[in-house]
């Protein structure tokens, strides 16, 4: 796994903060529609593997699947593999209580009824929150595959561009939202990075 980087770093911040002034814009609002009115195009087609990817990006079960993962792992005998394990569970945790946080702090309303999709979906408890940006499925995506597959970059990017072109299809989140999450996971990419070679877990 790389090492910190404060230049990316930062620049993962600015493009969050670019992101965040054009999602709370009357153009970045237009865009919003536009873009969902585009991807819900391909309805019915996607609804099942969409689903099936959102479910997975859960917190629920994100969470869970990890930390079992990672007690797998030290049962084999794998102290690093399961400690890095134990430890994304955590930092995933993290970033869900600060995507909930910043949710109650900017003030952009998520998709109204129309844009939602009207399909069955697996039952899992989530908090609700008033507003949704940024998206925390996006953050939390990012945070794993930038971090679990950093060797292989296109398949850790098509994950996560999976998950948001989901999101929006769906109508869980507008566009600017998972694009606001991406640039806040890659924030906090950067800082596992720290956080994982501190620990020895690089």
């Amino acid at each position: 796994m790389p090492t910190l980087s404060l230049a990316r770093l930062a620049l993962a911040l600015a493009l969050f903060a670019g992101v965040t002034a054009f999602a709370l814009s009357s153009a970045g609002a237009r865009w919003d529609r536009a873009v969902a009115t585009w991807v819900e195009r391909a309805a019915p087609g996607p609804d099942v593997p969409a689903v099936g990817l959102v479910f997975l990006a859960d917190p629920e079960v994100v969470g869970p699947g990890l930390v079992l993962a990672g007690a797998v792992l030290l049962a084999r005998r794998d102290r690093r593999g399961g400690w890095k394990l134990l430890w994304l569970a955590a930092a995933a945790a993290v970033v869900s209580l600060v995507a909930v946080a910043l949710k109650y702090m900017i003030v952009h309303p998520g998709p109204p009824p129309e844009f939602v999709r009207q399909i069955a979906r697996p039952a899992v408890t989530t908090y609700s929150t008033p507003y949704g940006f940024p998206s925390g499925h996006t953050m939390r995506t990012t945070l794993l595959a930038g971090t679990l597959l950093s060797r292989l970059p296109i398949a850790s990017a098509a994950i996560v561009l999976a998950i948001m072109a989901s999101l929006v299809y769906l109508g869980d989140h507008w566009a600017t939202e998972v694009f606001g999450g991406l640039c806040l996971g890659w924030a906090c990419v950067e800082l596992a990075r720290g956080g994982a070679a501190r620990l020895g877990l690089r």
